[in-house]
């Protein structure tokens, strides 16, 4: 599995509004709000897979399969979803004022989080 952008599901509308579903086979839910040049990840996941739904902001996320020397760069913004899969090398750099749905396969209480987690360099060497 690859990092990439996921085409989100057209959903239900109807007078009341839109209900739309963006992951339905994960464990764990999280709304994390970052602030504008805040720094997330550094860190590849060893089992672990989580999506990102940006409700608001802008972010520079960078990731390469840990098979490769590639790092790659993608610009995500409100409404995008993306996809991070086990062992892909991730990091994120908040362009803006951001908040940001994740869906986790797993559990994210501490042990079972720090456990699946292997911490790097940064993948920006600007940071």
């Amino acid at each position: 599995m690859k990092t990439h952008k996921v085409d989100l599901q057209s959903g239900f509308i109807d007078a009341r509004g839109r209900i739309l579903p963006i992951v339905d086979d994960f464990a764990n839910v999280q709304i994390i709000h970052s602030n504008r040049g805040a720094v997330r990840a550094n860190h590849y996941h060893k089992t672990d897979s989580h999506y990102c739904y940006l409700i608001t902001g802008k972010v520079e996320y960078y990731w390469r399969n840990r098979d490769e020397d590639a790092i790659h760069t993608e610009i995500f913004t409100a409404g995008d979803l993306f996809l991070t899969g086990p062992n892909i090398d991730h990091q994120m750099v908040f362009q803006e004022d951001s908040i940001m749905v994740v869906v986790s396969e797993f559990k994210r209480d501490a042990v079972s989080y720090d456990a699946d987690i292997v911490k790097i360099p940064p993948l920006n060497e600007n940071i």
